[in-house]
């Protein structure tokens, strides 16, 4: 628990101050962002769990094509190995937290609870208990009971982090990304620390105001910036053990990463308030009218991620019905073909009605 028992010795540079300056902004605006997306607010959501598995799978290095992780998350498939029950299980999770957030409490049954949750039938539940010791420093005797349960280690370091963030004297990011450098140190379990790591970095950021991780995934963004997050992690926790690791890198790097979503929550609201004084229907049909002959309805969501399946399903069967377009196929990965073709566009010359 060094980094956050030694809290008080960091002193927060300038650029950071910056950083909450541009961050607090952002987060004042969070009432206004979840008014004007509460009408699509469950379809953004989902869309937001999907990226976060997407994310998370790669950042575990887990290969399986994005095609098949959409069939197991939106088709129910059946998995066919352990990773791709894993990715049951991980959008499972992500569903129930993004949508029970003020439910979850730290606490290490709470923890625990959610690591075999997430790996049931993929890894053996003993590989997710607690490490009996903590690793015996300057050859401590073994009679002395200066040993220490990991569930001990674990308790103590949330009950200091629950401490400092009631005493409201630092900025609750800062203190996450202690707990973070302490909790992945500490190798609480005997396997899968990174992961749950990762997990409870997460939590604690989504609850604690970070709010723009319910619209822009926060894994999807991580994994673009994994490799700096490794070097970065490893930097903040050198000397951990001596007591003299400093967070400030790994802190430096969260806000800038949620800077970053932040900035892609701008963009969500102006492009959402530009559809919303659109017909959503005719919308998707000048979509349509842009993609290739043949499409599919996976074409028409990655353009319009928060349009609702049924609005896009309304929309297929009107021009259907009016014989601009039939399916080929049956069911959710059936193709779309176009009977009809846009007026190409006339070559200069032409317009010109130059003869040469």
């Amino acid at each position: 628990m060094t980094c956050l028992k030694n809290i008080s010795r960091n002193t927060i540079p300038n650029d950071i101050v910056m950083s909450y300056l541009k961050l607090y902004k952002a987060i004042g605006n969070n009432p206004y962002n979840h008014r004007t997306l509460e009408t699509d607010n469950e379809v953004m959501v989902r869309q937001t769990i999907a990226n976060d598995v997407f994310g998370f799978t790669k950042i575990l290095g887990i290969k399986i094509s994005e095609g098949r992780i959409r069939s197991l998350i939106y088709k129910g498939v059946l998995p066919k190995n352990k990773d791709e029950k894993l990715i049951i299980n991980l959008n499972n999770a992500f569903t129930r937290i993004h949508n029970a957030t003020h439910t979850f409490e730290l606490l290490p049954n709470e923890i625990m609870d959610m690591m075999k949750f997430i790996y049931k039938d993929v890894v053996n539940e003993k590989r997710l208990q607690f490490q009996k010791f903590d690793r015996v420093v300057n050859k401590v005797s073994l009679l002395s009971g200066n040993k220490q349960s990991k569930r001990d280690t674990l308790d103590e370091l949330i009950t200091r982090f629950i401490e400092l963030k009631d005493d409201d004297r630092y900025e609750v990011s800062f203190l996450i990304v202690n707990f973070y450098i302490d909790f992945i140190k500490s190798d609480i379990f005997i396997e899968k620390n990174r992961e749950a790591g990762l997990l409870i970095l997460f939590i604690l950021l989504l609850t604690n105001e970070f709010e723009v991780f319910d619209y822009v995934s926060f894994f999807e963004v991580l994994a673009e910036h994994y490799d700096e997050f490794q070097q970065v992690v490893l930097a903040s926790s050198y000397n951990w053990e001596e007591g003299f690791a400093s967070a400030l890198m790994l802190h430096r790097f969260i806000l800038k990463i949620t800077l970053i979503c932040y900035d892609k929550m701008t963009n969500i609201i102006r492009d959402y308030e530009y559809d919303s004084n659109l017909n959503k229907s005719n919308n998707i049909e000048n979509t349509i009218n842009k993609l290739d002959e043949i499409f599919t309805k996976d074409d028409i969501r990655n353009i319009h991620p928060y349009i609702s399946d049924s609005t896009i399903n309304r929309t297929l069967k009107r021009l259907r019905d009016e014989n601009k377009i039939r399916p080929l196929g049956k069911g959710r990965s059936a193709k779309w073909m176009k009977l009809y073709e846009l007026p190409s566009s006339k070559t200069l010359f032409e317009q010109l009605d130059m003869k040469i």
